[in-house]
């Protein structure tokens, strides 16, 4: 399959393993049986929908060859492909807007005259929704009539997840859940589709007592962004199956019945952005309808083993951009959320630790960056003149409580928080409202409480060089690279801490290297005996006392590369301590040229 993941992995569409376009052939549709008054009510809704919805098709964009004729994966009756960057959206006509706005209007005419039919008030909602009237499928939900209660406060829950309202949304779900059929709610809760095998294992192994647990960790470490209140990746997983409810015994694009295979589509990668016609594909006389998912889709879903650990999670283990993604979302507040590594160091101090991470918005790279192809979906809209935000959390293991340090209005910087020691996974955000996009680091960190008397060398931080010695690692923080890298010939900062000393008397023996990085075994032997020259644009070594209370021990040092090529290197740093065990870090960073 085709990816995209040097620069972003979600400009695919609708898959299992990736976002695609969808192919099917023509099949009968589904009908139901009624009593006979409220028969003739549902009969005339269910016409006019099946109509709009021939009408929509007519009215397709028409594309010929829209894929190379073969499926990345086929799910049920239906053909999922990887089309990359290659789809563009077209402004809906304004025949096809008529038409909504007719079938609208019928459709609440006629739920005036039949208020308890719940299939009339699904497609109200449903295509009040379709048409941006998200406020007005709302009201609808609320004024609900006879309908199940847990249909109309799904309904509710769905029409405020597309307001942005994600607490509200959550909290109409749950109550829904609360009052539909035992079976259909663990359906909706427990996701069989949208997560790995080995996350689905972990799940189906859970005991009663502790699967409210595991659904709830899940759905934290799925949530886009700690930034947004609400969690609106689990509101859409619930969006997408109160549509898939909609969508049963109506008329679809696709021109098919309703079955498992839509719902399953449906639920990992949610409803299509567009639509088009392809005329005669493959020497069939039958027109196929293609459905694109959001082209800016990514799998935000945690892997299996990041579920099992989150404090040992790796970064793709909560990347929202893996090769294989079982399930696509964008978010609407940043649809295009891309990976943002900068540097992250930690400073142990006995029973706590400090969390440094530096927060930058990614470059926007991915292939639509350069097309003059619409992109509806980055409109800035409502989100005109927000100012940046970024934050650092640290979400306990225990799921108990989040430690968190919020910052608005810059574009780049760095922030400290400080937490007990313990397993967390660590999550570093920075959102652009008004570009629509947004950069996160996400991963596992466990560090356990150091004795007090035990010495603990932190990770090095990397600052820009010169300006003298900050004093605090506080005010270094407005110094620290936003990225490991500097320019050739510019003086690169550094700050680092020794804690656990001051008990006694003691002299600390420091040695700094840096050199370049990706040297093999042979390499670094022939170095070592000095058949090969070493690579090393500085070194040094420096003796100096501990100090004479217990207290953390921050160094800083500007150091001259003017020497050193372009590349990458490591700078390490070696603290030896008599009757102590040696204590070493290693950073990472770029010349570039």
């Amino acid at each position: 399959m085709r990816r995209h993941l040097a620069l972003v992995a979600a400009l695919l569409l609708s898959s299992v393993d990736a976002a695609e376009a969808q192919a099917v052939q023509s099949a009968p549709q589904e009908s139901a049986e009624l009593e006979p008054d409220s028969a003739q009510v549902l009969g005339a809704a269910r016409r006019a929908q099946a109509s709009f919805e021939r009408h929509r098709v007519r009215l397709l964009p028409v594309v010929r060859a829209s894929y190379a004729g073969s499926c990345d994966e086929r799910v049920g009756r239906l053909c999922s492909w990887d089309d990359g960057a290659d789809w563009r959206p077209e402004p809906e006509g304004d025949e096809l807007a008529r038409l909504r706005t007719q079938l609208v209007r019928t459709l609440d005419s006629l739920g005036r005259v039949a208020p308890g039919d719940p299939w009339i008030l699904g497609q109200r909602v449903a295509y009040w929704a379709e048409g941006g009237g998200w406020a007005v499928g709302l009201a609808a939900a609320r004024r609900c009539g006879g309908v199940d209660p847990w249909w109309c406060s799904a309904l509710e829950g769905f029409a405020l997840h597309g307001l942005g309202r994600y607490q509200e949304s959550l909290r109409a779900f749950e109550e829904a859940l609360e009052l539909m059929d035992d079976a259909d709610a663990r359906r909706w809760r427990v996701p069989e589709w949208p997560i790995d095998g080995r996350a689905r294992r972990y799940i189906d192994d859970a005991d009663p007592d502790s699967l409210d647990a595991v659904l709830s960790r899940l759905w934290v470490l799925a949530d886009p962004l700690y930034l947004v209140p609400g969690n609106d990746r689990i509101t859409a997983h619930y969006s997408r199956w109160t549509l898939a409810h909609i969508r049963r015994r109506a008329r679809n694009p696709l021109q098919i019945s309703w079955g498992r295979d839509l719902d399953q589509l449906t639920v990992r990668n949610g409803w299509e952005l567009g639509w088009e016609r392809d005329q005669g594909r493959g020497g069939s006389a039958a027109d196929q309808v293609v459905g694109h998912k959001h082209p800016e889709g990514r799998d935000f879903m945690p892997s299996g083993r990041g579920l099992m650990d989150p404090a040992g999670a790796s970064p793709g283990d909560l990347r929202a951009d893996r090769v294989s993604p079982r399930s696509l979302y964008a978010p609407a507040y940043a649809p295009l959320l891309l990976p943002a590594e900068g540097q992250v160091a930690l400073f142990p101090r006995g029973e706590e630790i400090i969390v440094v991470a530096t927060h930058f918005l990614p470059e926007d790279t991915t292939d639509r960056s350069s097309s003059d192809g619409p992109r509806p979906w980055m409109d800035p809209g409502a989100q005109t003149g927000r100012a940046h935000e970024a934050g650092l959390f640290l979400i306990p293991e225990s799921g108990e409580g989040v430690w968190a340090r919020r910052t608005r209005g810059r574009s780049q910087g760095a922030l400290a928080l400080r937490a007990p020691a313990g397993g967390y996974v660590v999550s570093v955000e920075h959102w652009s409202p008004p570009d629509r996009r947004a950069g996160r680091h996400r991963f596992g960190l466990r560090m356990d409480t150091v004795p007090e008397d035990v010495a603990a060398l932190s990770d090095i931080l990397l600052l820009r060089g010169g300006g003298g010695d900050p004093g605090s690692l506080e005010a270094a923080l407005s110094r620290a690279l936003v990225r490991p890298s500097i320019r050739s010939g510019e003086p690169l900062g550094i700050v680092f801490e020794v804690s656990g000393l001051g008990w006694r008397p003691e002299e600390l023996d420091f040695e700094l290297s840096v050199e370049r990085a990706g040297r093999n075994l042979l390499q670094r032997a022939g170095q070592a005996l000095g058949l090969l020259d070493r690579d090393r644009p500085l070194s040094l070594a420096w003796l100096e006392q501990g100090p004479e209370r217990p207290e953390p021990l921050l160094r800083w040092l500007t150091l001259d590369l003017q020497t050193a090529e372009p590349g990458e290197y490591e700078l390490r740093i070696l603290l030896s301590i008599p009757g102590r065990t040696g204590l070493s870090k290693v950073r990472r960073f770029t010349i570039e040229g």
